[in-house]
């Protein structure tokens, strides 16, 4: 109105793609913005975006996202940027590395936790830092 190019810029609290309960999704999933899973997704997730995991949601594979909200269960190893929130009914079966946690009472994890730094946590293939850390601490060179 009144000759300015009024551009929307996306909202980040609003939810760009939602997977219902009941559906299933197979392979690589990748998205940008908000995504809210209430099915399952077999396969690796990977985003700098925010993922919301409701309490039926199902992922079997690594997640690697910017943030990560979970009420539901994963089954694989977890890579945040920013932080991960674990609500009462979540369920982590794998290694969580991230800068910052918050972690209800009710949640599981069974894995190992790993405290990053915000640029360290999402890596080229191979093992995470935590992993590595966790393997090599026997054999960590002494210097004099």
């Amino acid at each position: 109105m009144f000759g300015r190019a009024s551009k929307k810029k996306p909202r980040l609290d609003a939810i760009t793609a939602f997977l219902g309960a009941g559906t299933q999704y197979h392979g690589q999933f990748n998205f940008q913005g908000v995504v809210r899973i209430d099915g399952s997704v077999i396969g690796d997730i990977i985003s700098d975006g925010v993922l919301v995991l409701g309490e039926e949601g199902l992922v079997e594979g690594s997640v690697r996202v910017g943030e990560l909200i979970a009420s539901g269960r994963i089954v694989g190893d977890v890579a945040a940027s920013r932080r991960v929130i674990l609500h009462k009914s979540a369920k982590v079966r794998g290694n969580l590395a991230t800068p910052a946690v918050v972690v209800a009472d009710g949640a599981i994890i069974n894995g190992q936790l790993c405290m990053t730094e915000p640029q360290a946590v999402i890596v080229e293939d191979g093992e995470s830092p935590c992993a590595l850390a966790a393997a090599g601490s026997d054999a960590v060179a002494q210097t004099s």
